[in-house]
């Protein structure tokens, strides 16, 4: 009985051992970092995280402007990038995520840059004519003006 007791009390602080090192492993160990595109870089905040109660008509400017951004894009890529990019975009992929998995030569990334950077200037313009909304009227929304945002 002795004997029995021994074996497994062995058996525990092995387990209990390996356990305790394993985890100190995992905690110890550097965390993963992708290293994003320079061309490609996100620019998030906190607020952009933020649910927009946005009218039907932005909703389409919005939608208008994505259209004209993919095809943009799409013109730029070639036969087996564009497969791929279409792929993803109709498995609901972020585009930027994609972007980078389709290993884009320097000039298309310059060029793929300026094509997000003008979308994300249409869709600030339209949702900057939401902020400039009188609250008792939100569906009445001015159509954006073709005119980049300056700072």
């Amino acid at each position: 009985m002795s004997i029995n007791s021994i074996k497994r009390l062995s058996v525990f602080s092995t387990i209990f051992a390996f356990a305790t090192i394993l985890h100190a492993v995992v905690l110890a160990a550097p965390a993963p970092s992708s290293v994003p595109t320079p061309a490609l870089k996100t620019q998030t905040s906190p607020a952009s995280h933020q649910r927009i109660k946005l009218t039907n008509q932005q909703r389409q400017q919005i939608q208008v402007a994505r259209q004209q951004r993919d095809k943009d894009i799409e013109a730029l890529l070639n036969p087996s990038q564009t497969t791929k990019f279409k792929a993803a975009l109709q498995s609901r992929q972020r585009v930027r995520t994609v972007l980078t998995s389709l290993n884009l030569n320097q000039d298309q990334q310059k060029k793929v840059q300026s094509i997000l950077q003008t979308y994300n200037q249409q869709v600030k313009q339209i949702l900057s004519s939401q902020a400039s909304q009188p609250t008792s009227n939100p569906t009445a929304a001015t159509p954006p003006t073709s005119q980049p945002i300056t700072k």
